[in-house]
């Protein structure tokens, strides 16, 4: 998601099209549509298709239902939902191998750790 949350807000802020209600230069691509399809796409590619099915009927009415809100256009919605999918294929490999992100406990806080096999 984190990934997906910096690829969307460096488009928002470099291409600044109006949101159709007019309350801001912000609207592509979607950034809901990102976050939860890069979510839905992490876990396709960890559990399959048949476990990720509810995420992306999630993702998908995450992605629409900012339409009616009159907060995105069609195509930043689709936009948003691609950059999600691109995000979330970034960050993990095809099928169930370990996920190559853990958070490990330091003393005094934590840590973020991604590990990269030469494979």
């Amino acid at each position: 998601m984190a990934i997906a949350e910096l690829m969307t807000e460096s488009l928002k802020y470099t291409v600044r099209r109006e949101r159709p209600d007019g309350s801001g230069a912000n609207s592509f691509p979607s950034g809901h549509a990102a976050d939860t399809m890069a979510f839905a796409t992490a876990l396709e590619r960890h559990l399959g298709w048949k476990g990720a099915v509810p995420a992306y009927i999630f993702s998908s009415y995450v992605a629409i239902s900012r339409l009616p809100a009159n907060r995105h256009w069609l195509s930043d919605a689709v936009f948003g939902a691609s950059v999600g999918i691109i995000a979330g294929r970034t960050v993990t490999r095809h099928g169930r191998d370990r996920f190559p992100v853990t958070v490990m406990a330091l003393p005094g806080g934590a840590a973020v750790v991604y590990v990269r096999n030469g494979h």
